[in-house]
């Protein structure tokens, strides 16, 4: 389902950020995606940097999507888990990443966590996303 978003007066502005404050979603399946890394179907790592492991993890996120029947625009929210996130510069790399992929004028909600480690020593970011797909 294409996302639905507000963005009220009494929230800060987020979608230049790539985030919208509040996504209302129709009726259909939900369908969750598990935490998304840069790593191939072989479990290779497949992108560097904290840009280009988004980048891939966001492209892994939306395959799962596609093959669950849905598209990109069916994905509702995102949940970041940034490992040593750096408050000012990793948000502006988070930031231009979502806006790419998903525009500023109706992006999905999402929360940025920055946590001290995921589960393999080169993961820098990992990314869980909701998304409701349309039912035929």
């Amino acid at each position: 389902m294409p996302r639905k978003t507000l963005q009220p007066a009494e929230l800060f502005a987020s979608r230049p950020w790539g985030f919208s404050q509040v996504v209302i979603s129709e009726p259909g399946h939900v369908v969750n995606i598990a935490g998304q890394v840069a790593w191939n179907a072989e479990g290779k790592s497949n992108a560097e940097g904290l840009e280009g492991q988004f980048r891939q993890t966001l492209k892994q996120v939306i395959i799962a999507v596609e093959a669950a029947g849905g598209q990109a625009e069916d994905i509702q929210t995102l949940r970041l888990y940034i490992r040593n996130f750096v408050p000012g510069t990793d948000a502006d790399i988070i930031a231009k990443v979502l806006v790419d992929v998903f525009g500023d004028v109706s992006p999905p909600a999402s929360s940025w966590i920055g946590v001290q480690a995921l589960a393999q020593p080169d993961y820098l970011i990992e990314v869980e996303a909701m998304a409701i797909v349309p039912i035929d």
